[in-house]
């Protein structure tokens, strides 16, 4: 299991390569606190407090607020929160939200990604593109059948796919990239090969689960 600092360290790692490399347009710095490892952001709800399907209106609204841990080279986000107890984890949320337009590259580059959203919501409206958030998300003490304590959600907060353990930064953004930008990803797969390996813990995953559809990574 990676304790608190050394998954502190390896998130804020990920992050500097994201942006450095510029696979991803800007980065929060991480927060971390004895309890949660997040993002470091402005004011405003935020989506530790969200449980609904977002809106357009809610993506917009996180990117005003600052709540990302990164926004990425096509406007879609990635937010990541680790939970701890006693220096262990105990809980996380990896999301990656897709950006509900074709924004333009252009577009980011002069001028903010909240201005460049709100210019899309005003003009272009009828071209939003239907695409999922996908979450991994890590809460034993919610365990339960159809609740699996380990589980990627899709589409729809009653769709969760067990996954056997708990999901490590490095093995998140390898899916991410791997699945929705195969190209950066093939160019960068000696950095994504290296960074995904490991595990973050034991497997937690129920007898009822392991016998369905499930991850393992």
């Amino acid at each position: 299991m990676s304790d608190w600092n050394s998954l502190h360290q390896e998130t804020q790692n990920v992050l500097d390569y994201l942006q450095k490399k510029k696979l991803a347009y800007f980065t929060n710095a991480v927060s971390k606190t004895l309890t949660t490892i997040s993002w470091a952001s402005g004011s405003g709800s935020g989506f530790l407090s969200y449980r609904g399907d977002p809106t357009v209106g809610q993506y917009h609204q996180w990117i005003l607020d600052g709540q990302y841990s990164a926004i990425l080279i096509d406007g879609s986000l990635l937010q990541i929160t680790y939970d701890f107890e006693l220096g262990e984890v105990v809980g996380h949320r990896l999301a990656y939200v897709p950006c509900p337009f074709d924004i333009e590259p252009e577009f980011l580059s002069e001028m903010t990604p909240g201005d460049a959203v709100e210019l899309y919501r005003l003009e272009k409206l009828s071209e939003i593109r239907l695409r999922s958030p996908v979450r991994f998300d890590f809460a034993p003490g919610q365990a339960k059948p159809g609740h699996p304590a380990s589980h990627l959600t899709i589409n729809s907060a009653t769709c969760r796919i067990a996954c056997a353990a708990p999901i490590r930064i490095g093995r998140f953004v390898d899916f991410v990239y791997r699945h929705f930008y195969p190209k950066l990803h093939i160019a960068h797969n000696v950095y994504f090969s290296a960074v995904s390996s490991g595990s973050l813990g034991s497997d937690c995953i129920s007898e009822e689960d392991g016998q369905g559809l499930h991850l393992r990574w």
